[in-house]
């Protein structure tokens, strides 16, 4: 079928899931895409995005004539509850349909497996999501929508960037990402640079902030809030620090992709991902534990050398490894093989796990 009519229905298209549905609806041209909101719209950004290159976008409504036109429905899952509820529910409209995970599935919340089972395709966004035996048939499209890390802006030059050196965070700060020792990272980061500071930026949770300043860091941990400009803000770090819990439920992690085009040296937390998104020792550094991450990051600080060579090598390993074409070329293939498929109600169970959105954030 050449060209096919897929519809995405998503809880809403706020920072990566944006992104990530956006970005690979308007960098189609091959099908025709459409977007079903379930939750009203916080952020335009990507919906403008989206809209400007041709991509219908409703919010709400009657959703019966657009899964009945549709040849592939896309259902967009992280967790939200609004998502949950309308597969509790789901209108008895024949189609063909594919779940689309935009957190790994293996962590808290877990992806259910009646969800995996009604639908025709399981679709996710990290190889670490493969790691589950009953999901070896998956097929893995990543969330890192169109983006091309080749036309990134990048360092020029690995000369400390400031006065003082810039460790810099972008994404969701709140500890249902960070892990919850995030703290005692900052600390000792700083007892090994005195005269760093670390740059925050996303919406930090008030109890991340509160607990900063209890524990004397107010000085040295600056919370920037959302930035429209991220390639400005990345190139304005020496080192980006990205930190995760040990129990993630992160995949394609946009804000590494975006630090590694950049040419940033980047250091992030090993487990459980840290082996898909950068090579150890090579492209950038994985640490276990505060004390690991802080020597990592004081080995950068003291040598300039070190973070251009790993720099540049992480900018050359994200554009080898990061293809938008291919990645749009695997969702048409099995868009294509579904669409060969009868179309069928959905009948998903009625017992189902509701969670409040997780808080996801840059993927």
């Amino acid at each position: 079928m050449e060209n096919k009519r897929i519809l995405h229905i998503a809880a809403h298209m706020g920072a990566g899931a944006g992104k990530a549905i956006g970005g690979l609806a308007a960098g189609d041209r091959r099908n025709t895409h459409s977007i079903y909101l379930l939750d009203t719209p916080q952020k335009q950004n990507h919906i403008e995005y989206s809209k400007s290159r041709g991509v219908e976008i409703s919010f709400g409504g009657d959703l019966d004539p657009h899964l009945a036109e549709a040849d592939v429905v896309v259902v967009s899952w992280w967790g939200h509850r609004l998502t949950d509820a309308l597969l509790a529910g789901f209108p008895q409209i024949p189609c063909r349909m594919a779940i689309w995970a935009h957190k790994n599935g293996l962590n808290d919340p877990p992806l259910p497996q009646h969800y995996v089972e009604e639908a025709d395709a399981l679709l996710v966004t990290t190889p670490y999501s493969l790691e589950n035996p009953r999901w070896s048939s998956a097929h893995l499209i990543h969330g890192f929508g169109n983006f091309d890390p080749a036309r990134a802006r990048y360092k020029s030059s690995y000369t400390q960037c400031a006065e003082r050196f810039t460790i810099g965070f972008i994404g969701t700060p709140t500890y249902k990402k960070l892990p919850p020792d995030y703290l005692d990272y900052c600390e000792e980061v700083v007892k090994e640079i005195p005269d760093c500071r670390l740059v925050v930026a996303g919406e930090a949770s008030r109890e991340l902030i509160g607990d900063a300043v209890k524990r004397g860091l107010a000085p040295y941990l600056e919370f920037v809030g959302w930035t429209e400009d991220v390639q400005g803000l990345l190139l304005s770090f020496d080192v980006f620090g990205y930190l995760l819990r040990p129990d993630t439920f992160a995949t394609t992690e946009n804000a590494v992709v975006e630090a590694l085009a950049a040419g940033i040296p980047t250091v992030t937390s090993r487990y459980p991902i840290g082996k898909y998104l950068l090579e150890d020792g090579i492209s950038g550094f994985l640490a276990e534990n505060p004390k690991e991450y802080a020597m990592l990051v004081k080995r950068l600080y003291e040598n300039e050398g070190l973070r251009e060579k790993i720099g540049r090598a992480g900018r050359n390993y994200v554009i080898q490894s990061i293809n938008a074409d291919e990645n749009l070329r695997r969702f048409d293939s099995v868009c294509e093989e579904m669409a060969a498929l009868p179309k069928k109600p959905r009948r998903f169970q009625s017992k189902f796990q509701s969670k409040e959105d997780s808080g996801y954030g840059a993927n």
